[in-house]
């Protein structure tokens, strides 16, 4: 995907792939669909306006993955600025569950940047080596940091199944 070799229809068909991917990836971090749906088009606008800075065909999907994970970034930084609370959201009591804690709510409920590497790892089929690249930390980093995120998704499970007994 060269620049020269990138027009518009190969750069909508490779992003079009990885549509679902996006939304998850955002969602994972954002947990919000407005914020997700301004995230992966502010990612896909970046994208395009840096398109020649990719260099490997093969890349896109982790090129573009980190152009979104930066900008999932920058809309929690935003967010962290200020913090809206509604009335509902206020006075509403929160229910324990009756059934066991489903895995993808324990996957929200994991910190941003376990649910996007377990997002990524998961469902995105992401190796190691990808995800070290798109993070631009060692491969080792990332394994400590999957199984950090597996322990306290775990633990999340664990915790609801005590909660559940007694």
């Amino acid at each position: 995907l060269r620049r020269d070799t990138v027009n518009t229809q190969t750069f909508l068909e490779e992003a079009a792939k990885l549509e679902r991917l996006l939304y998850c990836v955002a969602w994972s971090m954002l947990s919000n669909s407005d914020d997700c749906a301004d995230a992966v088009q502010d990612a896909l606008i970046k994208a395009w306006q840096k398109r020649d800075t990719l260099h490997d065909e093969e890349r896109f999907k982790p090129w573009l993955m980190r152009i979104l994970h930066n900008t999932c970034k920058d809309m929690l930084r935003r967010r962290k600025k200020v913090r809206f609370v509604s009335y509902e959201e206020q006075t509403l009591t929160v229910q324990p569950p009756e059934v066991p804690m489903p895995v993808d709510e324990a996957i929200e409920r994991l910190q941003p940047e376990y649910r996007v590497l377990i997002t990524l790892y998961n469902l995105g089929g992401f190796d190691m080596k990808d995800l070290a690249s798109m993070f631009s930390v060692p491969v080792t980093t990332i394994k400590s940091r999957l199984t950090r995120a597996k322990k306290h998704l775990s633990l999340l499970l664990k915790q609801d199944e005590e909660e559940k007994a007694l």
